[in-house]
């Protein structure tokens, strides 16, 4: 439940330069970044209990790394997200059972856009 009061939820519609994400532009990184950190810096001295960071939005991975060198907090975002799911498929090579994943041959397979849908769900589409 998000409205528990464990949860810090702060949006970056003020911080200077995101406003692009609105707009559809790109955003300025090297603009956004110091902002993003500002405002978490100042979200972490009234909330000192926070243990963590979660960026949910696709649009805060550039600042994952700033975050985490200036509050010393893990953080995770999109990425790690995705890291973390993908990992959890692949071959450990440091313990365990080794080797039980064939390697990539090399070839990859022919793919047509909607192949793999069914002729109702290819007549949905609109961009086919």
């Amino acid at each position: 439940d998000v409205e528990e009061d464990r949860f810090i939820i702060e949006g970056c519609q003020d911080v200077p330069g995101f406003d692009a994400v609105a707009k559809g532009e790109a955003v300025p990184v090297d603009v956004v970044q110091p902002g993003i950190v500002k405002l978490t810096l100042g979200i972490l001295k009234r909330n000192p209990r926070i243990a963590g960071i979660l960026l949910e939005c696709t649009e805060l991975p550039p600042y994952s790394d700033a975050l985490r060198a200036h509050t010393g907090l893990p953080v995770w975002d999109a990425i790690t997200g995705a890291d973390f799911y993908i990992n959890a498929y692949k071959d450990n090579p440091r313990f365990g059972l080794n080797q039980w994943q064939n390697d990539w041959d090399g070839i990859q397979d022919d793919y047509e856009y909607g192949q793999n849908l069914t002729d109702a769900q290819r007549a949905k589409m609109i961009n086919l």
